[in-house]
């Protein structure tokens, strides 16, 4: 009984900070303090089909010039999945956006018939709420800057073990810490589940303009370990067998046809958020002897 009150009490005072951490005024630049991330489970082969459900609730969405925005990818790697991130200040923000879908019978009708078409679509989802972690973070002023610019977001999910999540904090940093003396481009934005997975979930989103950045891998990573040095690369090493539960990387390809963006946004780099639609084709010419031909029957 004891032990369940001091467990009771521990989520408590984690949960309390969580929510403190996100009341904080985010600095401008940084990452939103809130995200809902809503991730769906595509049936194979159905792709494409899902993809041109998906544009018509940004069209929903934009005819009812709705005020938040979010960006929608499918997965190059991992499980056969497409992600949507929509970002927030607050909680309460996202409860005001909620109610306002509540509170136009149009859209939220129009939300619910391609919710059906889409579920044709789906094998499951889940919608996970997750909150900033600016001190498990690197530059992520440059994350805000680089995302419209990029193509591909390459998201680490890692889980902590039970009680583990101080340790688990302690080996980002002692790695983040290393990783910026070692690569001056690193940039990267960590957010902690609060709500929708597993306990001690954290994802970290890397923005990547090119797959080719992967090539660097193996260089960066012997950069990282000449950083550490002997005595962080034993400690970080000590504390990710006996801290980390799980850790896997997935890379997504953005979306414009299923992303919701802001003009702002998109003016970043218009030829791939709005690109112009493409001239259809002329019809070719007939040959000549065959326009002769057809001039002399008439």
């Amino acid at each position: 009984m004891k032990k369940s009150f001091f467990l009771l009490m521990t989520i408590s005072l984690c949960l309390l900070g969580m929510v403190q951490a996100v009341a904080q005024t985010p600095a401008p630049g940084a990452p939103p303090a809130v995200l809902q991330i809503f991730r769906e489970e595509v049936k194979q082969g159905k792709n494409a089909a899902h993809e041109t459900v998906e544009a018509g609730y940004v069209q929903a969405f934009t005819k009812a010039k709705f005020p938040s925005y979010y960006l929608g990818m499918a997965a190059v790697s991992g499980p056969n999945e497409a992600w949507f991130t929509v970002a927030y200040d607050s909680f309460a923000a996202l409860e005001k956006d909620r109610q306002s879908i509540e509170k136009t019978p149009a859209l939220a009708q129009q939300l619910a018939q391609l919710d059906q078409q889409d579920g044709e679509f789906r094998t499951g989802g889940r919608i996970l709420l997750a909150v900033y972690r600016r001190e498990l973070s690197i530059r992520p002023d440059r994350v805000m800057a680089n995302v419209p610019r990029s193509r591909y977001f390459n998201i680490l999910t890692a889980r902590a073990r039970p009680g583990r999540d101080a340790e688990f904090a302690q080996a980002i940093r002692i790695y983040l810490a290393a990783l910026e003396k070692a690569d001056e481009n690193a940039a990267g934005a960590a957010y902690q589940v609060v709500s929708g997975a597993p306990a001690g979930t954290y994802l970290f989103f890397i923005p990547m303009k090119s797959l080719q950045e992967i090539d660097a891998n193996r260089a960066r990573e012997s950069a990282v370990n000449q950083a550490l040095g002997a005595e962080d690369g034993q400690k970080l090493l000590k504390l990710i067998s006996e801290v980390f539960l799980t850790n896997e990387s997935a890379i997504f390809a953005f979306s414009p046809k299923m992303s919701y963006v802001s003009k702002e946004f998109a003016a970043a780099d218009p030829d791939f958020w709005t690109p112009k639609p493409k001239a259809a084709a002329k019809p070719a010419a007939a040959p000549k002897k065959q326009a002769d031909k057809a001039g002399a029957n008439q």
